[in-house]
């Protein structure tokens, strides 16, 4: 028998730090109990036989097997959390309390599967002779120093303060490197995004570790996946107003089959590219204002046949920028008799608003904030998505088509390509070139 042993036998085991409120909490079966326990490394195993076996306060556990506090707590919370994934009906509380009971004893079990280490018994006098003879003679040492010097531990009062030091522990780097959040963000970060999701996997708290996981997945253009990942409830709250649009899009009035497509509804460029179906010679009219207000400007287009059934024009460069408000422009076409003679055709026209200078701040601000935080190449995906949701229709699409020319092999930039679309009431080739 070792000292650590002989000592356990004089003294009485004291309560644990609970980590989950117990009360009314029915304890969990005990060969469920004897799987978990079975199923942890052998670290994870010497945090529960201490804490939970020997009801050791946190900080002893800590001090004794030489590991941080706040890594203590989220090793057992880590643990806890993954046998109740596995199995829905097993809740941490039922399992801390199925713990002590097996642990403390063993005999009243009944038939259980037998522990993996040592002589298979569950007793916690043996359990602990299994530990590193230094940390058995770093519990001796504690359990047999004065009351005032072995408790100056954790216990159920201040667990709250603990998690609190955890948390700054973690957001300041002290456990860097074991934290797989920290590590995580550090592999994102080198590029090593299949590394990451492995690392985030490993984090106790399910949904920032899911919100990491999905930028991963944006990263690396597997945006289905992502969009899956993000849709989890608790998870799709993180990303707010940049968070995937499911719900359909109100559709902005316009005039059917005009020739006249994009720009359409509302819109942040007040310098836009005229996008329209490829026709005759035509004059471009842009109409700002109204009655006396009015101001047209006029813009002679050649003839654009030749080339793709969907025609693009700058905005040239020696107009003023369009000011707030409601712009029609409209493609008018030159129709020749067989004479030769050239006169005005009917016009097709489209509507479009500019973003005003206050909301055109907030999204830019909203979208610095949000952007800085995540992946480079998931910029185009969240644009878009913002986009859409605050009804820049045409300023989405554009996003979207720049993520089909990065990722022309995922169907998902595509899909929200139609979404917008339709909404317009435009092919969505007008976004593609």
């Amino acid at each position: 028998m070792s000292a650590v042993t002989r000592t356990l036998a004089n003294l009485g085991y004291e309560e644990p730090s609970w980590l989950h409120p117990v009360e009314n909490v029915s304890p969990a079966d005990p060969a469920d109990v004897a799987e978990f326990l079975n199923g942890l490394d052998d670290e994870d195993f010497g945090l529960f036989v201490l804490a939970h076996g020997m009801g050791m306060r946190l900080g002893e556990v800590s001090q004794s097997l030489r590991i941080d506090p706040a890594l203590v707590i989220w090793r057992m919370r880590r643990a806890l959390r993954r046998a109740h994934e596995a199995d829905g009906a097993l809740t941490p509380a039922m399992l801390e309390l199925g713990i002590v009971r097996l642990l403390r004893d063993p005999d009243a079990a009944g038939d259980v599967p037998p522990s993996t280490r040592g002589d298979g018994t569950w007793a916690v006098a043996q359990l602990v002779e299994l530990l590193d003879e230094a940390v058995q003679r770093r519990i001796e040492a504690r359990l047999n120093a004065p009351p005032e010097v072995t408790r100056p531990g954790i216990g159920v009062g201040v667990i709250v303060l603990v998690l609190v030091f955890a948390a700054g522990f973690m957001i300041f780097g002290a456990i860097r490197d074991v934290n797989p959040l920290w590590r995580g963000k550090d592999l994102m970060a080198e590029g090593r995004f299949e590394e990451a999701m492995l690392a985030f996997d490993e984090h106790w708290d399910v949904e920032a570790a899911q919100e990491q996981i999905a930028l991963c997945h944006l990263a690396l253009g597997d945006f289905e996946r992502a969009v899956e990942v993000m849709a989890q409830p608790g998870v799709v709250e993180r990303f707010g107003p940049f968070a995937p649009v499911t719900e359909p899009l109100e559709k902005v009035d316009h005039e059917e089959d005009s020739v006249a497509l994009l720009p359409r509804g509302l819109v942040r460029n007040a310098r836009p590219t005229f996008v329209f179906r490829s026709g005759p010679p035509s004059r471009l009219h842009v109409r700002i204002g109204w009655h006396d207000q009015q101001v047209d400007r006029l813009l002679e287009v050649p003839d654009t046949r030749d080339g793709p059934a969907i025609a693009r024009f700058p905005y040239p460069t020696d107009w003023p920028e369009l000011p707030d408000g409601t712009v029609v422009w409209a493609m008018v076409p030159w129709v020749e008799d067989a004479d030769g003679l050239r006169t005005v055709g009917t016009a097709s026209q489209a509507y479009f608003q500019v973003l005003d200078r206050a909301r055109f701040h907030e999204f830019r601000s909203d979208a610095a904030r949000f952007l800085d935080s995540v992946p480079q190449r998931a910029h185009e995906f969240f644009l878009g998505q913002y986009l859409m949701r605050k009804g820049l229709y045409a300023d989405a699409g554009e996003q979207f088509a720049r993520l089909t020319r990065s990722f022309p092999g995922s169907s998902y930039p595509r899909e929200m390509i139609d979404k917008v679309a339709t909404a317009l009431g435009v092919e969505p080739s007008a976004f593609l070139r």
